[in-house]
């Protein structure tokens, strides 16, 4: 996947700038407050559809704009052109391909795959559970179709049943029937989610150790998910069924909690380097690389799975970093990935391939150095 340029029409900062980037890798430069992190929110946007800062389309609005638009022109493994747009503001997000509006926001994904470094992923990592397991949630809404199906029907099944257990602390009356229903959803697809979680944190976890290796042995980034079942030897349906009497057992303690207390939704995922859990211990320094380490494996398997690199977005790498990691890091992407990097000046090391992009203020000073 390469993205050849994109355009940025009162967005953020940027009240009109157009990058040519030709699919090539580049090192975009600039001073802080210049755009550089606000151009990287809108290649993720063009392939995810929103903000990775959680920002509603308003925030995105240039000062006293009514409307923003991102354009994008991106080309795959096979050579197929597509343009993608965005236009958002103060009424409804639109995105368009190939002029073609989409019915549904979740029709983007996996038409443009990108992984993504900012400082807001170091925070994700070293927050609570579940920014941890939307980490998951959006890398496999982006691999695999039917997973974002499974995360529906398990979020809406999970809603119903929170409700009742809310509703039955009023006094009993729900048919069993319906306690029965909304549970099986819940069995099916939680054992649905829970195993696509576990074998994509297998692959991560192989890879982050592969490329790790090559920066510092030492580091030995770990990364478990704990979801109460592991690699167990049933059958999804016999997964299922067990998860159908675990719900069913913990009724009683479910009602008098007022939420489901087992489930996806309760899954924890195990992040270390070292010896260190991220947020035991573990230095900024180490909770940047183990980031950046994470999304370099994550586009390693998007390649290994979907035959076609990501394009790989990585917004000031360097700071809070040792100086001799990042041309080791940068020397761990392959030649058949663009990556995109944005720094304040050059880097300590910058592979030949990159080009120099310069950004001040939302405009483009030039396409290459």
């Amino acid at each position: 996947m390469r993205l050849q340029s994109i355009e940025l029409r009162e967005f953020r900062n940027h009240k009109e700038a157009r990058f040519d980037l030709r699919g090539d890798s580049a090192l975009v430069v600039g001073e802080n407050g210049s755009g550089k992190t606000n151009l990287i929110e809108a290649i993720v946007l063009l392939s995810i559809g929103k903000s990775f800062r959680g920002s509603r389309d308003p925030a995105l609005l240039r000062r006293d704009a009514s409307s923003f638009e991102v354009r994008g022109v991106t080309r795959d493994g096979l050579g197929v052109v597509r343009e993608i747009v965005a236009r958002g503001g103060s009424g409804p997000k639109e995105v368009l391909v190939d002029g073609a509006p989409l019915t549904r926001m979740s029709d983007l994904l996996g038409r443009f795959c990108t992984v993504h470094f900012s400082v807001e992923d170091v925070a994700v990592l070293n927050g609570g559970p579940a920014s941890r397991r939307r980490f998951l949630d959006l890398a496999l809404c982006q691999l695999e179709p039917a997973y974002l199906g499974s995360l529906r029907d398990y979020t809406a099944a999970l809603r119903q049943r929170n409700q009742i257990l809310i509703a039955e602390r009023r006094g009993p009356g729900t048919d069993p029937a319906e306690w029965s229903a909304w549970e099986e959803i819940l069995a099916r697809a939680g054992t649905s989610l829970d195993r696509r979680r576990r074998n994509l944190c297998a692959e991560l976890g192989q890879s982050a150790r592969e490329l790790a290796a090559q920066v510092d042995p030492e580091l030995r980034p770990g990364l478990e998910y704990r979801d109460g079942f592991g690699d167990s030897d049933l059958s999804d349906e016999e997964e299922a069924q067990v998860r159908m009497e675990r719900l069913s057992g913990g009724r009683r303690l479910d009602r008098r909690m007022g939420w489901t207390m087992h489930g996806p939704h309760r899954a924890r995922l195990r992040c270390t380097i070292g010896a260190d859990e991220l947020t035991d211990g573990a230095s900024r320094g180490y909770s940047r690389l183990y980031s950046i380490l994470l999304r370099l494996a994550l586009a390693r398997v998007f390649e290994e799975r979907r035959s076609d690199p990501p394009v790989i977005l990585l917004d000031d790498p360097e700071s809070e970093l040792d100086p001799r990691w990042i041309g080791r890091i940068l020397g761990l992407v392959p030649e058949s990935s663009q990556v995109l990097v944005t720094a304040c000046r050059q880097l300590t090391q910058t592979p030949g391939r990159f080009r120099r992009i310069p950004i001040e203020q939302g405009a483009l000073l030039g396409s290459a150095a």
